[in-house]
């Protein structure tokens, strides 16, 4: 690995963790110049960094403004979890009649894997596998326009999940979290179209509850890189 690519990674991974650890508030400015003193690099690696940390979706760079962490509002969350609950629904509609015991034991693996990223307490673990739950019921709509806004949708509300949800502030294993998912696996086993109609709307009602949007953690940009 070449110096400047490892320095770019150095500076991404320290940025990045600084806010999926929420120790940066939405809305920082990441300033090069702090930046680049608290890390000893050149501001070169940083706007390479700041490029990558732009597009996962956690840095807005505004001309002539700088790079800020993203700061969604109230609104722009419950629309995203709002067209998420449609688009699950649908999706669930479209697949319980053609849903297989074989389907039924993967989505119970998948949550195995999940209670795993809570024992492992890894929110980036926790994020893939969650996403992968959903988008198996989005895939077996059979829907390729479905599968395809269900994907961007989730991508958005996880760069959410990585600002606001309580993954590190509670036990994950005595969460409700995982059991609203087999309770979903259990209504599409049993075909219940209603039920797995309510519990979809429910589980997104949850999912909201489950982020925190005010944090006392923290800290300014000067300190967050320190040892």
């Amino acid at each position: 690995m070449s110096d400047k690519k490892s320095m770019i990674d150095h500076v991404y991974q320290s940025v990045k963790e600084a806010i999926l650890f929420r120790r940066i508030a939405p809305g920082t400015q990441l300033i090069e110049k702090t930046i680049s003193e608290q890390l000893n690099v050149s501001r070169t690696p940083i706007r390479h960094a700041v490029k990558k940390l732009e597009q996962e979706g956690l840095v807005t760079v505004i001309p002539n403004r700088g790079a800020f962490v993203v700061q969604p509002t109230l609104e722009e969350i419950h629309q995203a979890f709002f067209m998420r609950k449609e688009l699950e629904s649908m999706a669930g509609r479209m697949a319980i009649t053609t849903i297989t015991n074989e389907d039924i034991t993967e989505m119970k693996q998948l949550i195995q894997k999940e209670k795993e990223t809570y024992e492992n307490n890894n929110i980036m673990d926790y994020i893939h596998v969650n996403k992968a739950f959903h988008m198996f019921l989005a895939e077996k709509s059979g829907n390729a326009f479905l599968v395809d806004y269900m994907e961007r949708i989730l991508d958005q509300i996880n760069v959410y999940l990585m600002l606001y949800d309580v993954f590190y502030d509670v036990n994950m294993m005595q969460s409700k979290r995982f059991v609203e998912h087999e309770h979903i696996v259990e209504a599409l086993d049993k075909q219940d179209i209603d039920r797995l109609l309510h519990l979809i709307d429910r589980h997104m009602h949850e999912s909201l509850d489950y982020m925190r949007i005010e944090k006392p953690t923290y800290q300014s940009l000067q300190s967050i890189f320190e040892a």
